[in-house]
């Protein structure tokens, strides 16, 4: 009867460690998956084009449509927004020009997007 204590005890135990550390595992696993992200590069570009197109249009959906090169010490954000104005809505594209190296803004442009030339997203 001893030895079957002794082995159900070494088993418990046993079982009772590996709980523990799973259980320790799941816990950062789960810490590592709910971290904060970063905000993405884009995101000051992004604000600004919010901010302007928000001046004069009902802002109702928006896309981030990337960043290009236009010449040394010119890069473009490009963002698409589907806005309502006077109770018309369409699609708004805002291209944002400045320097890489110091971000003072060359230019903020906006441009309806004629229904012909959509690409299919």
């Amino acid at each position: 009867m001893g030895r079957i204590l002794a082995v159900l005890l070494i088993i418990c135990f046993g079982w009772s460690g590996s709980l523990q550390a799973w259980a320790e595992a799941s816990t950062a696993e789960i810490i590592v998956e709910y971290m904060p992200e970063q905000d993405p590069e884009y995101a000051k570009w992004s604000r600004l084009a919010f901010q302007e197109a928000g001046k004069l249009y009902t802002l109702l959906d928006y896309k981030y449509l990337g960043r290009s090169t236009i010449a040394p010490g010119v890069v473009q954000q490009q963002f698409r927004f589907w806005v309502r104005h006077h109770g018309v809505e369409f699609p708004l594209i805002v291209s944002i020009r400045y320097d890489p190296v110091t971000e003072k803004v060359f230019t903020i442009d906006m441009e309806q997007e004629k229904r012909g030339n959509l690409p299919i997203l």
